[in-house]
């Protein structure tokens, strides 16, 4: 078994890389944390720690803000079918294994992100497509990163990934009057 570090810029995504063009069995991740917990142990004191989870919950829960891997590098592993085990540089204890493994109705983990939701509320706003294109823009021109859309007749709703300063909303704003 060859071993190598990833020196400063190298990430989580660029070893499971690796792993892939070395056709390896596994991989591992090794970082401050020893694996994946319920929650962010540093708000629940008794967050658990993850044994197992599915390639598509890890995604998830990746995908809403947790910190333990990049949602890119579970991508690329889930498509060449290559574990990642998730676990401390500091310590030897177990970490969590990421594979296709599925054990149905678990619950896995609960996310608390800072996060913006902006709704923007009228009757018909969907069809007023001049509108929602100025919107678009704007989210494009301020490099803003959606995590959820909701589309209904009265009203449009948009989960940011980050705290949406109020400029923002004045932008938007700008764009109703």
């Amino acid at each position: 078994m060859d071993i190598t570090t990833l020196g400063r810029g190298g990430s989580d995504t660029t070893a499971v890389a690796i792993a892939v063009a070395l056709k390896s069995k596994k991989c591992y991740i090794f970082s401050d944390v020893d694996g994946v917990y319920t929650a962010d142990p540093n708000i629940i004191a008794d967050a658990q720690k993850i044994e197992e989870i599915t390639y598509d919950e890890m995604k998830e829960i990746s995908t809403q803000g947790a910190k333990v891997l990049h949602n890119r590098s579970i991508e690329i592993a889930e498509k060449f079918k290559i574990p990642v085990i998730a676990q401390s540089t500091f310590n030897n204890n177990i970490g969590t294994s990421i594979s296709d493994k599925i054990e149905e109705n678990t619950l896995k983990s609960i996310i608390k992100k800072d996060v913006s939701k902006i709704s923007i509320i009228g009757n018909g706003i969907t069809r007023n497509l001049d509108f929602v294109n100025e919107i678009i823009n704007e989210i494009k021109n301020n490099n803003l990163e959606i995590i959820e859309l909701l589309v209904s007749e009265y009203k449009i709703s948009i989960i940011f990934k980050d705290i949406i300063n109020d400029d923002i909303v004045k932008k938007f704003h700008s764009h109703i009057i």
